[in-house]
């Protein structure tokens, strides 16, 4: 059948709106795309940028490398070495509470706990830090299933000494922020930047190339060079730790002190306290007890009884005080001796420690005066340590003391000072009557290589007492260590050894009284090094001591065997001009001893002498004489005359040599 034409035209009419809605359709379609891009990539471009990246990076608050810590020969003392640490992106976890209950035994923390962190719709937060090895090994399959979970590498602070100076150094929290001793203090220098640091995932959220960021050196602390030396600071704390046990103390502190300038070469501490296992040590162990705690200082005050009697003209050395016997009144109180003493010189006095003599020698000279010799050697302040917490020692005012005061005071009770800042004043009177600063740092170096602070190497100019007092109360301290003083174990065959023994009573606040069976147990000193060299003062401190409560006994043998030690590790012998020196070194005394008196050295001679000569047959003393210059160590056995030597007679002579003299009276 035929279409009509109407039908056809109806037709065409039909099939060209149906082209042209599907056109349309066409059309509008592609306005809406266009429209949409436009609208994404052009209207909201910043938006969905910043989604991007958020979904891409995260951005975390990072601390950046702590600058190390090294001892005055160049050890490590605190350094950081890299850890990993767990972190989540909340957002991206689906199901928190599976994820929480599979690695909280891992991580050790409550599932609980895990589960709150990983809800919500938090870009980054952390989960644990310090991971240990095996905690990183059991994680991984975790980080690499989940994509909420990754890895993240960050500095952790360590101390590869251990105990070494635990409390000097003091420790950091998790983010390397100093919390006690130089790490606190020096908090300025030693602490890294803080900068955000943005971090870029893969689709997994796995760190990509997270280790690599430059542009973070900038931004590291400080290095801190310290005045303590690790041989002298490990001999300290096993000596101390020796004399603890010894007398079955509570504890104890040692110092050694540089007497010309105040630097701190060793400050130990018994119990030791190890920095990496701090939350697992009671905090007591923290505290650095040679600058934080005050006590009373005993008899080793004594000797700013001598200094004020000298200063103020009232007295000289041979001048006699009548002791009493052993027992004098002062007012309704009775000041006793450990000994009946008669009348004893000025130097006596402090040789045999009588309370008696000092009370009277004070209460001539007076309370104003005896302050004013205090205040000038730094009592009643700070010393000015560079370390935290440093409190005053605690002086009365004068005017407040009654005669008892002056003289209770006269002999150390009454009076609280830190072991530092007694410390500082004997080495004041050590260097000739000027004031030190005692300070623990001696540099700080940028990550450039720029000294940014350095101590003060220029000797103090402020005078405490005159030259001359100082002589003589050196002298005086002299006679301390002499078989009738009251500390012959602190002696050193061939060294001429100063100091003074200290013996305080414990003020019982529960009874409050002295308490008559705990005490400080002291020595306090130094050894005449050769000339050229600054005495090193050596303090002991026992506290609480039970085979004996004397100074002379518990504390004198150990400063004897840090001062072995300090002979030897600075070469006292090494010098040319020999005075009253004896040999050798070793730890333990032997049965050779040579004695070499008043040897003046002709130095064209040994400028002259080019080779080693045979001194079969010599005296030890022509030896030195000649060879002294060159030589860097000495080692000497038997007696006599010498019978053979080391190097051969021949060699040539060098700055630095080893020499090795053997000895016998059968020549």
């Amino acid at each position: 059948m035929k279409r009509t034409k109407r039908e056809s035209k109806n037709e065409r009419r039909r099939l060209q709106l149906r082209i042209g809605l599907v056109a349309g359709v066409v059309v509008f379609s592609l306005v809406a795309v266009v429209a949409r891009a436009y609208f994404l990539q052009v209207v909201k471009h910043d938006y969905y940028l910043a989604r991007q990246q958020q979904q891409k990076n995260s951005n975390i608050l990072l601390h950046c490398e702590r600058g190390e810590i090294l001892a005055a020969d160049g050890g490590a003392l605190a350094v950081n070495v890299k850890g990993s640490a767990l972190y989540a992106a909340p957002r991206q976890i689906k199901d928190g509470k599976r994820i929480a209950k599979g690695i909280a035994p891992i991580l050790k923390v409550k599932a609980s706990t895990l589960e709150r962190r990983l809800s919500g719709e938090r870009g980054f937060v952390w989960l644990k830090r310090s991971l240990t090895p095996e905690q990183v090994e059991a994680l991984k399959p975790w980080c690499e299933k989940e994509s909420g979970l990754a890895f993240l590498k960050e500095n952790r602070r360590v101390y590869p000494n251990r105990e070494l100076a635990g409390q000097v150094l003091g420790f950091t929290n998790i983010d390397c922020r100093g919390q006690e001793g130089l790490e606190l203090h020096y908090e300025e220098y030693l602490q890294g930047r803080q900068i955000y640091l943005e971090l870029e995932h893969d689709a997994r959220r796995q760190v990509v190339d997270s280790s690599k960021h430059p542009e973070l050196e900038r931004y590291k602390g400080k290095t801190v060079y310290l005045t303590i030396d690790r041989n002298l600071q490990a001999w300290a704390e096993e000596e101390l730790g020796r004399a603890v046990t010894e007398s079955r103390g509570k504890g104890g502190v040692a110092l050694v002190m540089n007497a010309s300038d105040g630097a701190i070469l060793a400050m130990a501490q018994n119990p030791r306290f190890n920095p990496n296992t701090k939350l697992k040590n009671n905090p007591a162990l923290w505290r650095n007890r040679a600058v934080a705690d005050l006590l009373e200082p005993g008899s080793t005050f004594k000797v700013f009884t001598l200094i004020a009697a000298l200063e103020s003209g009232l007295y000289k050395i041979d001048d006699l005080i009548d002791c009493e016997e052993g027992s004098f009144k002062v007012g309704r109180r009775t000041i006793h001796d450990t000994h009946e003493y008669g009348k004893l010189r000025l130097d006596e006095v402090l040789k045999y420690s009588s309370n008696i003599g000092c009370s009277k020698i004070v209460d001539r000279v007076g309370a104003e005066r005896f302050d004013t010799v205090l205040k000038n050697f730094g009592f009643g302040s700070t010393s000015g340590i560079d370390y935290p917490h440093e409190p005053s020692s605690r002086l009365r005012p004068w005017r407040k003391w009654r005669p008892i005061d002056l003289c209770n005071l006269a002999f150390g009770q009454g009076v609280a000072v830190t072991s530092v800042q007694l410390v500082a004043a004997y080495a004041a009177l050590a260097n000739g009557g000027y004031r030190v600063t005692p300070h623990l740092v001696s540099k700080i170096v940028s990550g450039g290589g720029w000294t940014v602070y350095e101590h003060p190497v220029k000797k103090s100019s402020e005078r405490v007492c005159s030259a001359v007092v100082a002589q003589q109360v050196d002298r005086a301290l002299g006679l301390v260590v002499e078989d009738d003083g009251t500390a012959p174990q602190a002696r050193i065959p061939g060294f001429r050894v100063a100091g003074k023994t200290g013996t305080a009573q414990k003020f019982d606040f529960v009874e409050k009284s002295y308490s008559h069976s705990d005490y400080w147990a002291s020595f306090v000193g130094y050894v005449d090094p050769p000339a050229g060299q600054s005495r090193k003062v050596v303090y002991v401190m026992i506290d609480e001591p039970r085979s004996s409560i004397y100074g002379g006994v518990v504390a004198a043998p150990a400063f004897q065997r840090i001062n072995r030690r300090l002979v030897s590790y600075f070469n006292y012998a090494s010098e040319a001009e020999f005075a009253g020196l004896k040999v050798p070194l070793n730890e333990e005394p032997s049965n050779s001893v040579v004695e070499v008196h008043e040897t003046e050295i002709a130095e064209n001679l040994m400028k002259t002498t080019k080779v080693m000569p045979d001194f079969t047959g010599q005296t030890i003393r022509d030896a030195l004489v000649l060879v002294g210059g060159y030589r860097r160590s000495l080692e000497i056995s038997g007696q006599g005359r010498i019978v053979a030597q080391k190097p051969l007679p021949g060699t040539l002579l060098e700055p630095g040599l080893d020499f090795v003299f053997q000895l016998s009276s059968e020549i």
